[in-house]
C-alpha cells in the first residue's frame, strides 16, 4: 500500500512538473519581443522614459510583451516612420523634426516657442495633442501610445561665442534637425546645417559647425559642452516626441494589450512630468560643473528671436496644414501666453 501511495505521489508531481513546463512552452510560444528604436543614448533623459514604458508594458502583460531597445540610432538612424512601415520597428521614440518636413501638419511642433515648458502646462497641453498627434500619424503608418516630455527646453550651445545679438549670428553655421529649424535660423541670421545627432560632438569639434540647436539632455548625453562650452539660454520648444507603435504591430495586438499600452503610456507621461523640472534644473548644474558658461539674452533679443519664428509660423506653415494642422494650431494658440517668456531658473547671468 505505501508503495503503491508513493507511485502514485511521483506519478503526480511528474504531472504537474509536465503541466508547468507546457505552461511555460505555452507562455513563450506567445510572447512577442518588440524592436525598439531611438536617436538617443541609453543614459539621456528620454531613454529613462521610454524605458519607464517598456518595463511597464512588460510588467502589466506579464511578460508576454518584451522589447530590445536599439540606442543612438543603432538601428534605422532617425529614420523611424520608414522604419515602422517597413516592418523593421516595431516601437520608435519618435521626433517631429524628422518627418514634419514632410508631414507638413507636424511642423507647428519644430517651431520654437511654440508649446509650454513649465510642468503645469506641458502636461496640460501634452494630454490634449495626443488625439491630434495619434490621428496624424495613424495615416501615415503608427499609433501613439504616449506623449511624454522627452525633451528639455532647447538653448543654443557654440564652440566660440554667446549669440546673443543679431551681429553675433551673422555667419555661425548652426546646426539643426529639420526644415522648419532651419527656416528660422535663417531668419534669426545664422547659416543652418543639417547633421545627424550622432555626428555633432565631431562637427564641433572640428569646426563643421559653430553651434548646435540641441535640447539640454542631449547636450549632456552627447558632452557637446566639451567641444562647445558656451550655452546662450533661449530654452525654448523645439520638437515634439512621442512614442508610436507601427500599425502592423498595433494590428496584431489584443485589445487589452492595446489598453495596456496605452495606461502605461499615460503612466509615463505622468512620471516624466514629475521629473522633468527637476531634471532640467539638474541637467544645468551638470553642465555648468563641466564647464559649460551660460548665460541668458537681453529682452530685446528675446523678442527678436520670438518675432522670426512666429514668421516661420505665420508665413510658411499655417496657411499650408490640413484640419488636422488647424487642429494642432488651434493648441498652440491657446498656449501660447505661457511660453514666449525668458528662463527663470538656473544660471540667469544676462550675456555679455
Amino acid at each position: 500500500m505505501k508503495k503503491a501511495f508513493e507511485l502514485k505521489k511521483a506519478s503526480q508531481l511528474i504531472s504537474g512538473f509536465i503541466g508547468a513546463a507546457l505552461l511555460c512552452t505555452g507562455v513563450a510560444a506567445n510572447a512577442q519581443l518588440l524592436q525598439v528604436a531611438t536617436v538617443f543614448s541609453e543614459t539621456d533623459f528620454s531613454s529613462q522614459i521610454l524605458k519607464q514604458w517598456t518595463t511597464g508594458v512588460t510588467e502589466k502583460t506579464d511578460g508576454r510583451i518584451k522589447f530590445r531597445t536599439h540606442w543612438a540610432g543603432s538601428l534605422v538612424g532617425n529614420k523611424m516612420l520608414d522604419g515602422m512601415n517597413d516592418g523593421v520597428v516595431d516601437v520608435a521614440l519618435s521626433f517631429t523634426p524628422y518627418v514634419s518636413g514632410e508631414i507638413i501638419d507636424l511642423a507647428p511642433l519644430d517651431v520654437p516657442f511654440s508649446f509650454p515648458l513649465d510642468s503645469k502646462g506641458l502636461a496640460n497641453f501634452n494630454k490634449e495633442a495626443l488625439p491630434i498627434l495619434d490621428a496624424i500619424y495613424e495615416k501615415r503608418g503608427s499609433r501613439v501610445v504616449s506623449a511624454p516630455p522627452v525633451l528639455l527646453p532647447d538653448p543654443v550651445t557654440c564652440s566660440d561665442r554667446f549669440v546673443s545679438d543679431a551681429d553675433k549670428w551673422q555667419g555661425v553655421k548652426i546646426r539643426t534637425a529639420g526644415r522648419w529649424q532651419a527656416e528660422t535660423i535663417k531668419r534669426w541670421g545664422g547659416s543652418p546645417v543639417v547633421l545627424a545627432a550622432s555626428d555633432l560632438y565631431t562637427g564641433l569639434k572640428l569646426g563643421t559647425i559653430d553651434c548646435a540647436l540641441m535640447v539640454y539632455n542631449g547636450v549632456l548625453s552627447l558632452k557637446l559642452y566639451e567641444p562647445a562650452k558656451y550655452v546662450t539660454r533661449v530654452d525654448h520648444s523645439i520638437a515634439f516626441g512621442t512614442i508610436n507603435v507601427a500599425n502592423t504591430t498595433w494590428d496584431r495586438l489584443t485589445e487589452a494589450d492595446r489598453k495596456i499600452m496605452l495606461e502605461v503610456g499615460q503612466q509615463a507621461m505622468d512620471w516624466g512630468i514629475a521629473e522633468y523640472a527637476k531634471t532640467y534644473v539638474s541637467t544645468m548644474d551638470k553642465l555648468v560643473e563641466a564647464g559649460a558658461e551660460m548665460c541668458v539674452p537681453k529682452q530685446a533679443e528675446f523678442d527678436r528671436l520670438v518675432a522670426a519664428a512666429n514668421d516661420v509660423f505665420k508665413v510658411e506653415i499655417e496657411p499650408n496644414v490640413t484640419s488636422d494642422g488647424e487642429q494642432l494650431i488651434e493648441l498652440i494658440n491657446r498656449y501660447r501666453d505661457q511660453v514666449v517668456v525668458l528662463p527663470t531658473a538656473g544660471p540667469i547671468k544676462e550675456c555679455p
